[in-house]
């Protein structure tokens, strides 16, 4: 009787056993998976080219902080800014935000070059940068060509450089966020309307 209760004792143990370790190495990859989604869900959600210079797109603008502003040839204001972290080819600083809800849809940099082979390289080196961080360059169409336009598109966001003028040479960096420039343009045209007197339409 003993030793049936001893072999039975020992069976128990046995079968448990392998039991206790396959839990613990579930619980092992239950882990890992958890940990490997975590990090996965962190790289996703940074937008690589979402900030430049201190500034984020999306983030909220105060105006009254501006160090100057200046208007785009369609009436669309840019407002001047100190930036935190400068480029040595940009000596200007811009942003673009949405009329009412004052969200930051633009960033720019702006700087003036001697020549235009010296803005090319500069471009050049500039795209190089970006491309490391960002990864490849879109497709030139016929248009980027002819104005020296080279973007990096990811999503709704892309950031793009420019060489611009004949004798006063710039070159510039603008990064956009798509959807939030649609957002800005619905907001002007909602302010505007509000200004006006529609009824003789």
């Amino acid at each position: 009787m003993a030793g049936f209760f001893v072999s039975r004792h020992l069976g128990v143990a046995l079968h448990t056993f392998p039991f206790t370790y396959r839990e613990d190495a579930m619980k092992k990859v239950t882990s890992l998976i958890i940990v490997l989604l975590s990090i996965s869900s962190i790289c996703l959600s940074q937008d690589p080219n979402s900030a430049a210079f201190g500034i984020r797109l999306g983030s909220n603008f105060d105006v009254t902080s501006s160090i100057g502003s200046n208007l785009l040839t369609d009436g669309t204001p840019m407002y001047k800014f100190k930036p935190e972290n400068s480029f040595r080819s940009f000596s200007r600083y811009y942003v673009l935000i949405t009329p009412k809800t004052k969200k930051v849809y633009s960033i720019w940099g702006i700087g003036d070059i001697d020549s235009d082979a010296k803005c090319k390289k500069e471009q050049d080196l500039v795209m190089a940068i970006l491309v490391k961080k960002y990864g490849e360059m879109d497709d030139q169409g016929l248009m980027s060509s002819l104005y020296d336009s080279k973007t990096i598109s990811q999503g709704d966001k892309s950031v793009s450089t420019k060489c611009s003028g004949f004798s006063d040479i710039t070159i510039d960096i603008r990064y956009y966020d798509h959807e939030l420039k649609t957002l800005a343009e619905k907001e002007r045209i909602e302010l505007e309307s509000e200004k006006l007197d529609s009824s003789g339409l």
